[in-house]
């Protein structure tokens, strides 16, 4: 059975992906191919999510949580790399 909110998240998903693609154009970012992945993990998950309502609740739930581990882990690994980018920059008085 699907719940609302589960609902919810993926319609705002689905409304929201010409606003992140467009940004996600627009921005330079070091490891930017790790924030491309890990938006992709999540939104698989959240579809992951509902259409485990419908058919092998057991295999899409599993899907689930590891698409939301990988997408957790790309996001954690483009935190360390922008970090480690912006802390060495020159001209930031370090």
């Amino acid at each position: 059975m699907v719940q609302q909110s589960e609902l919810i998240i993926l319609v705002l998903s689905i409304a929201l992906i010409p606003v992140v693609v467009w940004t996600y154009r627009g921005i330079e970012l070091p490891g930017k191919p790790l924030l491309a992945c890990a938006l992709g993990a999540m939104f698989g998950a959240y579809v992951a999510t509902v259409a485990e309502g419908f058919v092998a609740p057991t295999i899409l739930n599993a899907l689930e949580h590891l698409l939301f581990a990988i997408g957790g882990l790309c996001f954690a690994a483009l935190c360390v790399i922008v970090i480690r980018a912006w802390s060495s920059r020159p001209g930031d008085g370090r």
